[in-house]
Order: C-alpha cells, then sequence, then structure tokens
C-alpha cells in the first residue's frame, strides 16, 4: 500500500473481491505450490557427510511445505550450498540468481579462509547485488538487517574471518549458565557456586584413572594423523592386474621412490631418443614394477646401508591378500564405500582430487602436464599388506572428465556419476582423499551437483583436454557474476510475475495507506 501511495509497481496493488479477504497478486519471489514441492523435495533428498550439519531430511515437513526445527549451523548450510541448487527449477532467471549470488557472498564471508586480495571485489558485487535485491523485492524487505550485509567487507578488514567473531559459541554457553540458576532471587550466586563445583570435579576427574569424563563425545578424528579402518578388515585376495596397478599407485605416490621414477623414465628415454613422451610413459608403467625390484636388489647386494627398510619392503611389493573395510578415518574425514552408503542416513563415497596428469593435444602434436580435478565415489576401501607397514588406498569409480563434468554458467559443478572413466587409473593414496558430496540436479535426474565438504578448499582445475582447459580456481560467487551480467531484456519487469496466480489473500485490517483503508 505504500507503494500504491508513491505511484509506484502498480501491478502488485491488492485486488478487492466481493465476500472474500483482498487478494495480493503474486510477485517475483513468490513460489506456488508446486514449485514449493519441488524446492523441499530437493532438500528432502539431500544426503550430507558426517559432521556436516544435521539430517536434512528430518528439517523438511513435506505436509505442510515447512522447515523446521532448524539450529544456527543448519541455517548456514542450507542458505550457503543447498538453496541455490533448489531454487534452480523455480523463479525467474534474474530473480534466482540474485538470491544465488546473496547466498554464495554469506558462503564467501564465512569461509575458513578469506584472501584480502578480493575483499574489494567481493565489496563492489555486493553492493551490484543489494541494488538487485531492491529492484525484485518490494521496499518494505529492504530494511536495516539487509543494508548491514553492504558493511561485513569493511568488518572482515579490520577484525578477520566471520567465523573468528561470530556470537554463537558465546550464546550457546549463556545458554548453560542460564541452566545453573535454581534460585531466581540470586541468579549470580547460583551461577558463581555450580560454576566453582564443576571446575572443581573436572579438575580431580583428571587425577582418577579409569574415568571416562562425562561431555561431548571424544572426535575419532582427533591426535590422529594415520587412518583406520573401522567396518569390515576381512582379508581378500585381488587379481594380478589389480595387484600391478595397486602397486603401482602406492609407488607413485611415495616420496622414497620418486628419484627411483625419475631414474626409470630416464633410462627408457636415452635407450628410445625417437619415441613421444605419451610412448615413455606407457613403458614406465608397464615395467617400472619389476624394474624397481631389480634395481633395489642389485644396490642392496652393493651396500645393504644404501637402501632404507621401507624402499626395500616396497619393492617387494604387497600381499595378494589385502584388508577390505567399509567404513574409514582419515584426514579428518570419514569415508564409505558407495555400497555402505546406500544403507546410511549419510553421503560419505564422494571424493575429489587434484592430480598432475600428462594431457595430449587435439592435433596429437605435443603434451604437457597440467592440474586437473577428478571428481569420483570410492568403490573399495584397501589396506595393502607391506608385511612391516600398511598402506591405505582407495578405489574410486572416477566420473570422465571429457563429457562427464561440466562447469554451469551459474557457476555449478556438474558431474554424471554414470559416466565412468580411468578404469586403468582408478586407485588413490586414502591421504590423498578429499571429500564432497553430490546433490541430484533438480532439473535434469541425470546429474549432480558437486557440494563441498566443510573442510575442503575450493581450488579446482577442471580440465577435458589441452584445449579446453576450464579454470574454475575461483568460487561460484565469482563464476557466477562473471557469466550473468543483467544485459539481456533488461527492460522486463521481474518484481511481478505471471507464471501463476497463486498469490495470497489478507485480512483487511493489514491494508492501511496513512491511516485509511483500501
Amino acid at each position: 500500500m505504500d507503494m500504491m501511495d508513491i505511484g509506484i509497481r502498480s501491478e502488485l496493488a491488492p485486488v478487492e473481491v466481493e465476500g472474500k479477504k483482498p487478494y495480493l497478486p503474486p510477485v517475483a519471489h513468490t513460489l506456488s505450490r508446486n514449485e514449493k514441492k519441488i524446492l523441499l523435495q530437493t532438500l528432502h533428498s539431500v544426503k550430507v557427510p558426517e559432521g556436516y550439519s544435521s539430517n536434512i531430511k528430518n528439517l523438511v515437513d513435506l505436509n505442510e511445505l515447512k522447515l523446521k526445527g532448524l539450529k544456527f549451523h543448519d541455517c548456514h548450510v542450507i542458505m550457503e550450498n543447498l538453496l541455490p541448487i533448489a531454487l534452480l527449477p523455480t523463479l525467474p532467471k534474474k530473480v534466482r540468481v540474485m538470491i544465488t549470488k546473496l547466498c554464495w557472498f554469506f558462503k564467501s564471508m564465512s569461509s575458513k579462509v578469506i584472501d584480502p586480495r578480493r575483499l574489494s571485489y567481493l565489496q563492489r558485487q555486493i553492493v551490484e547485488t543489494l541494488c538487485e535485491v531492491e529492484m525484485y523485492f518490494p521496499p518494505s524487505f529492504f530494511d536495516i538487517m539487509v543494508h548491514l550485509t553492504i558493511h561485513l567487507i569493511y568488518e572482515t578488514r579490520m577484525c578477520g574471518p566471520a567465523r573468528m567473531r561470530w556470537m554463537y559459541p558465546v550464546e550457546r554457553y549463556l545458554k548453560i549458565l542460564k541452566e545453573y540458576v535454581m534460585n531466581r532471587s540470586r541468579p549470580e550466586g547460583c551461577i558463581a557456586e555450580r560454576y566453582l563445583i564443576e571446575e572443581a570435579i573436572e579438575f580431580w576427574s583428571e587425577f582418577i584413572p579409569n574415568v571416562d569424563v562425562i561431555g561431548l563425545p571424544v572426535n575419532p578424528h582427533s591426535g590422529r594423523i594415520d587412518g583406520k579402518g573401522v567396518t569390515g578388515g576381512q582379508q581378500v585376495e585381488i587379481d594380478h592386474a589389480q595387484w600391478h596397478r595397486v602397486h603401482l599407485c602406492v609407488l607413485h605416490n611415495t616420496v622414497d621412490v620418486v628419484p627411483f621414477v625419475d631414474l626409470h623414465k630416464k633410462t627408457i628415454t636415452l635407450e628410445h631418443p625417437e619415441r613421444g613422451a605419451n610412448w615413455i610413459e606407457v613403458e614406465h608403467n608397464r615395467t617400472f614394477i619389476d624394474w624397481f625390484k631389480n634395481h633395489v636388489t642389485n644396490e642392496l647386494l652393493k651396500n645393504s646401508e644404501s637402501i632404507s627398510d621401507r624402499i626395500k619392503w616396497l619393492s617387494r611389493g604387497p600381499d595378494s591378500f589385502v584388508y577390505s573395510y567399509k567404513y574409514y578415518l582419515i584426514n579428518g574425514y570419514t569415508f564409505y564405500t558407495s555400497e555402505h552408503d546406500v544403507t546410511s542416513t549419510m553421503q560419505n563415497s564422494g571424493v575429489t582430487i587434484t592430480a598432475t596428469a600428462l594431457h595430449q593435444s587435439s592435433n596429437d602434436t605435443y603434451s604437457v602436464l597440467a592440474d586437473t580435478t577428478y571428481f569420483g565415489r570410492i568403490k573399495n576401501i584397501w589396506e595393502l599388506d607391506y608385511v612391516c607397514f600398511r598402506v591405505p588406498v582407495f578405489d574410486c569409480n572416477w566420473v570422465n572428465n571429457v563429457g562427464g563434468v561440466h562447469i554451469e554458467e551459474s557457476g555449478f559443478i556438474r558431474v554424471d556419476l554414470t559416466k565412468v572413466g580411468y578404469k586403468d587409473d582408478s586407485f588413490i593414496m586414502a591421504s590423498q582423499a578429499q571429500q564432497v558430496f553430490y546433490v541430484t540436479d533438480p532439473i535434469d535426474k541425470k546429474w549432480s551437483i558437486v557440494v563441498l565438504s566443510n573442510k575442503l578448499s575450493n581450488n579446482y582445475q577442471v580440465s577435458d583436454g589441452v584445449d579446453d582447459e576450464v579454470d574454475a580456481m575461483d568460487d561460484p560467487f565469482v563464476r557466477a557474476n562473471i557469466s550473468t551480467a543483467m544485459n539481456d531484456d533488461d527492460d522486463e519487469c521481474y518484481y511481478s510475475w505471471t507464471d501463476h496466480d497463486e498469490g495470497e489473500y489478507v485480512n483487511p485490517e493489514f491494508l492501511y495507506v496513512h491511516g485509511h483503508k483500501i
């Protein structure tokens, strides 16, 4: 009604219907009942990694079409990561992009690491985004709380990342202190007395042997550098081809073996100077294990102290029987096999790795080494037995970057998990694995959208070849703003929406203009 009084946006004027409440037409951000179902069904289907957030499925009420029981952290997770995905099949494009950019701005501000050089860019982007908020939402939405986002960059410059300053831990502890109060006429005394008693009990409990202190559960990753298998551990036999590939993976990713790898490639190059880099790489992979074993054996015959024990056992290779697990803890992550994921409420099988690979040009005239990011799911978790030590490895189904990975203009990274590639190079060291999870694309169920784990940095280099390399090192906020400039049909009205007529009926007493009813 204020807009009607000013004389703007007449399309949004309340409509009087005889015998009914005043009707407010749908606006740009109004979701129809069908769109609400699509959005909430997308959230309902999400499975997140362990420790990422609450089980999102339990927060969605599909009957009343509402979100219930969200905690602060759940609100952050939904706003920064899941809401932009759930909105894809709803709302006009420009409104959806504006909301997505606002979500990704908060994701950038809540990151554990913030590059100070990017703050000026983020400041310009949030100014533009808030201008779009004023365009598509009614003026009453743009209150002081929305405006304060423009000052977050300055606060970050002066005080550092927001996660070091926000009030959530303080608010949680204030709740604990309030529970100490048993006599409401003497709250300070109750808090002081109970605080001293609790401090004394915690102090003395440290000196009582074989006692588990009541409180938060012990983090299974605390103090652990090496990995640990939790579920499984049965020995299974692998065939010779698998043995060769997994042993070669271990050798290529062991620092102590790197000089031997370089020496072997140099030897092959000298023996076959007419051959190209691709042939030398294939020949190296085929013959390195036997060459390495013979080379180490000859060195030990010459001088037994010239070779370390680890190199000696690595040259002899692992046992053909490996220890197989369904559940593994390493790098601060909890990893499952994809088979175990099916029966779990969490999704812990998604992995990504950035590796240096040899890329061949389209005309096959030259090859270069380039960093490429791969996405996949864990098929098997094995520990290789080298007698004196074990090495954990993951056998993964990797998505083929050619046709299976696509970076959208909107900033999302989409993968087709059915397009499995690199079957001859499916193993990685467990210590190299970083965790991601996948959300089914609500527009095309064949595709999944990659979402970062909360312990993973957002540096990607996805490539399907030298000629078509895609640099995605920036976060989604940057990618979206580069590719979704507001340059098409700018004159189109987007504060009203005619895709559906599911507006809202309101009580007449809500509609006043300077004290006069409509």
